[in-house]
């Protein structure tokens, strides 16, 4: 049975949703319904603990032992119960949450390093050489990365892509055995799926698309407005364009169509989306603050004062949006119209802060059961079932794509399949479901935390 850890559908996520010059590592792992928690990390090193979601009371739970100094996390194996963080020695320090002690580190000498869609970790040293671990077990890679990455993203094939230079642009496509594959691209913002198969570059008059796998396959996407900044949605389905000037572009990842347009009150500088498909985070041009747009409707919600960091704004599982305003941590409920906030922890801005899908008296998130091989529905649903209503998360033409999320959707304990397509025209519908009545499947929508429809076949 393949690993599929919690990791893979948290941090490699997010890996793929970062864009602007500030390096977004994304590290938001809460993935699934709570319970869940939020993890202090003293960047100046200290004792970890807990807090508690959404209020940021303390939950009484702190590390054994001190951490040393951290230049930055990197995120959690919630299968293995271990937080990864980069001290301040270039070291990858491991820290056991079930016996809240640091394990030995597993390399030294770290100038980068990456998590790919299937919980691998990638990295990088002082020698640009490439060492991936899978459950702590090393491999080295027998080529070395031609110069120091900008950007780097774990595909779902267990290889690195590198993104590295200015002008010119390089993506090295590194894997254990093979001699690397250089692919030139335009400069600018770049940004990658969850899986890594796909790579994106602002390139001021344009959005160019590269397949990492087929480098002959480079496509370019006009752009009016100086494209600065894109970032792909959590599934891989759109992707979103910032510009200069104009407001945010949103197109179909498999069309390369224009969908919509977000209208902001100026000129966004970078984006960052969260976790779950649901929210943008604007960070605009020129100013410490976040636009907040709700992805459901593609429109602006509101504007918050923010410092923007490698650990947030985020948001959690809960629909908790995390910020840091002059030098505190605060929480916000997207749940409800008025955004109210939930909880503050006084001078918390100087450490980092990691949401998990665990507590001290759960343990690690429980995990479905692996469903059948085949998680797809039949196309020619009976009378019945035409009768049913579903709420669609995803339309791909792209089957195998489609019942992977599928897979994901029901490890979270989510009743999902895939409906195929009834015409040429239609894609592959990840769906929940079915429900009953519309009333039954809108009540299950408003607590799914991510955007939908609802779907019924016979209509």
């Amino acid at each position: 049975m393949p690993r599929r850890p919690i990791l893979a559908a948290a941090i490699a996520l997010l890996l793929a949703c970062r864009s602007g010059s500030q390096p977004y590592r994304g590290l938001s792992v809460a993935t699934t319904t709570p319970p869940s928690s939020l993890l202090r990390l003293v960047a100046a090193g200290g004792t970890a603990e807990l807090y508690h979601l959404p209020r940021l009371d303390p939950w009484g739970w702190k590390a054994a032992t001190p951490l040393p100094p951290l230049r930055r996390p990197i995120g959690a194996d919630l299968d293995l119960g271990v937080v990864y963080s980069l001290t301040s020695k270039s070291e990858v320090l491991g820290f056991d949450l079930v016996t809240a002690r640091p394990r030995p580190q597993l390399t030294t000498g770290v100038r980068d390093v990456a998590v790919g869609p299937d919980g691998t970790l990638f990295v990088v040293d002082d020698s640009l050489r490439v060492v991936q671990y899978v459950r702590r077990n090393p491999q080295r890679f027998e080529a070395k990365l031609p110069a120091r990455p900008r950007d780097l993203y774990g595909t779902r094939n267990a290889s690195l892509l590198a993104v590295s230079g200015a002008q010119p642009t390089t993506l090295t496509v590194l894997s254990t055995d093979d001699q690397p594959a250089k692919i030139p691209l335009p400069a600018g913002d770049a940004a990658a799926t969850f899986w890594g198969d796909l790579i994106a570059v602002a390139a001021d008059t344009a959005v160019v698309l590269v397949d990492p796998d087929h480098a002959d396959r480079l496509r370019s996407i006009p752009v009016s407005g100086h494209a600065r900044a894109v970032i792909f949605s959590p599934s891989g389905h759109r992707f979103y364009v910032a510009r200069r000037e104009g407001p945010v572009l949103v197109y179909n990842r498999f069309t390369r169509e224009k969908i919509d347009e977000i209208k902001l009150p100026g000129p966004a500088a970078s984006l960052r989306a969260d976790p779950f498909g649901r929210w943008l985070m604007v960070h605009p041009q020129g100013g410490d603050s976040l636009w907040l747009v709700d992805l459901a409707r593609n429109r602006f919600v509101r504007g918050f004062a923010a410092d923007w960091a490698v650990d947030l704004p985020t948001v959690t599982n809960q629909q908790t949006l995390l910020l840091k305003q002059g030098g505190d941590v605060v929480a916000f409920d997207l749940t409800r119209p008025e955004i109210p906030e939930t909880g503050r922890v006084k001078g918390g801005a100087a450490d980092y802060w990691l949401p998990l899908a665990w507590t001290p008296e759960t343990g690690t998130a429980s995990v479905g059961s692996e469903p059948a091989a085949d998680t797809t529905a039949t196309g020619d649903s009976t009378s019945e079932d035409a009768t049913r209503v579903y709420l669609q998360v995803s339309s791909s033409q792209n089957k195998a794509w489609s019942s992977e999320l599928a897979r994901q959707l029901s490890q979270q304990g989510l009743p999902a399949s895939v409906l195929d397509p009834h015409g040429p025209d239609e894609g592959f519908r990840v769906v929940l479901g079915p429900y009953p009545t519309r009333e039954a499947a809108e009540s299950a929508g408003k607590r799914l935390g991510r955007p939908f429809f609802i779907y019924q076949p016979d209509r």
